[in-house]
């Protein structure tokens, strides 16, 4: 006859039971951990048009490009405020129907808002509040506001940036400085340099802009006082970051010196700065159809990079991994921006061919990061976020308008609207059929999409949803606001 189990032993055994069973109770209702590091890449000037318009000239189709595979996507309305009056957080400053009117829909301006630039955006993008034309991270009011870049910093993350446009410019630039007005630029540089905690801070504007200047010797100083030291923060913090007293910054300067970086596995420089000797802004030499040499695609690439030689010019491609490789020395994590900022730049010059090729050089540094991400970290604790400031040019497929003076912008008073065209594939390394409606930023809504840990928390940011949209742009058609963006990785990532 087996023996009793003595009444004690069961009362502990049963006591444990419970406990382990509240644990995985517990466990179970336990939000997802949040991610170790954050990716966040914006395609300036990238609305849906600008994105269907890149793959369909990359890949010939939609749905192959590494970002659309996300688990999350949907739209964001981008407006920035008016006047010093606050913007309520729930304030309607994208209305569906008013959009939708015509193509003068996408820029209305409400009583509280108006069309937003881009330091307006970042700055909503980076602290959440809404804020004024030219100012970056500073509010209405006047205050400082504090960045997710600094929240990150403070809590011993690494931070970097990485542009294809200028260091100081508006979405770069917003990730960690402080100005009331984007155009003093020296002094955004030196605060992203001196008293921002960035580590990493790469893009244009080197002062030779790619002339061959090997040596600043007595037979060259005639000409490098003709240099323009305007993107660099002055010829005095130049002076700084060429002899290395920038703030522990190395200076970064040549294609293979990013490469090296990029591939170092031991004595990886903990912060750098990264100005490509190359002319501005960086062309976009990672912008070919995949598998296309055709010579209508020679052609088009020609025209765009000019007489630059394409083996010079590190791609964003590159200088991200660059950043990320530097980023990864911290067991805490980073947080980095990087940015394809000439997208709008093409979108303001209503160039197709420079547009399709920014819009896809954007893209497969997308694929570059989620290559990396997979070898060298995991979607575990990676969150990577892919979006845009703003849309530009209100970017349309032909015939939305009949252009009566032909120069390829829409006017009111002379153009007639015809209806709404999607962006027409005329197949992979053929430039697809497009309209420009305007020369600037619209309040159009713009892509987003997310993977990685707790990107599903999107959803509860939804302001409304645009059932238009949705069907034209095959989406949900739901959308946040810019300001979101903030509160997803200030709240749930960070």
């Amino acid at each position: 006859m087996p023996t009793l189990m003595k009444k004690p032993t069961l009362v502990l055994i049963s006591g444990l039971l419970f406990l382990f069973l509240i644990s995985l109770s517990l466990q179970a209702e336990q939000p997802e951990g949040k991610p170790k590091n954050i990716i966040l890449m914006i395609g300036d000037g990238m609305g849906f048009n600008q994105h269907i318009a890149g793959a369909y000239w990359r890949c010939g189709q939609l749905g192959k490009q590494s970002y659309e595979q996300f688990p999350f996507h949907c739209g964001v309305t981008t407006f920035c405020a008016r006047s010093t009056a606050s913007v309520p957080p729930c304030y309607p400053g994208y209305e569906p129907e008013v959009f939708w009117i015509g193509l003068e829909g996408a820029n209305l301006p409400t009583e509280l808002t108006q069309t937003t630039d881009s330091t307006a955006a970042a700055t909503a993008i980076y602290t959440g509040s809404k804020t004024l034309i030219d100012r970056l991270n500073i509010d209405p009011s006047g205050n400082r506001l504090e960045t997710a870049g600094t929240v990150a910093h403070r809590q011993g993350k690494s931070i970097g940036v990485v542009t294809t446009v200028q260091t100081y410019d508006a979405t770069p630039g917003c990730m960690a400085a402080h100005n009331i007005d984007r155009y003093h630029e020296e002094e955004i540089l030196r605060e992203m340099v001196y008293d921002s905690g960035l580590q990493v801070i790469i893009g244009s504007g080197h002062p030779e802009r790619g002339r061959e200047t090997a040596k600043f010797d007595g037979e060259k100083i005639e000409q490098r006082e003709k240099f323009d030291y305007g993107d660099v923060g002055g010829e005095k913090l130049w002076g700084e970051m060429l002899a290395g007293e920038a703030n522990g910054f190395m200076l970064v300067e040549t294609t293979e010196d990013f490469q090296r970086v990029a591939d170092a596995k031991v004595n990886v420089p903990q912060k750098i700065i990264g100005f490509p000797n190359v002319a501005q802004p960086i062309a976009p030499v990672d912008g070919m159809p995949d598998g296309d040499d055709s010579e209508e695609v020679k052609k088009v690439a020609g025209d765009v990079l000019g007489n630059q030689s394409p083996e010079k010019i590190p791609t964003l491609s590159l200088m991200s991994l660059t950043a990320l490789n530097v980023l990864n020395q911290n067991e805490n994590g980073f947080f980095v921006m990087i940015e394809g900022g000439a997208i709008d730049w093409a979108c303001h010059a209503r160039s197709p061919e420079r547009v399709v090729m920014e819009q896809t050089a954007f893209a497969k540094a997308v694929d570059a990061v989620c290559g990396w991400v997979e070898q060298n970290s995991s979607w575990d604790e990676t969150v990577l976020i892919v979006t845009s400031d703003h849309e530009t040019s209100q970017l349309w497929g032909e015939g939305t308008y009949r252009d009566k003076n032909k120069d390829n912008k829409f006017e009111t008073l002379n153009d007639v609207f015809l209806g709404f065209q999607p962006v027409q594939n005329n197949g992979k390394g053929k430039i697809p059929g497009m309209q420009f409606g305007f020369t600037n930023h619209t309040n159009s809504l713009v892509p987003l999409w997310a993977k990685g840990p707790n990107v599903r928390k999107f959803e509860k940011y939804y302001r409304g949803a645009d059932e238009k949209a949705g069907k034209f742009w095959n989406f949900s058609g739901n959308y946040i606001d810019n300001t979101d963006i903030a509160r997803f990785i200030i709240n749930d990532c960070l």
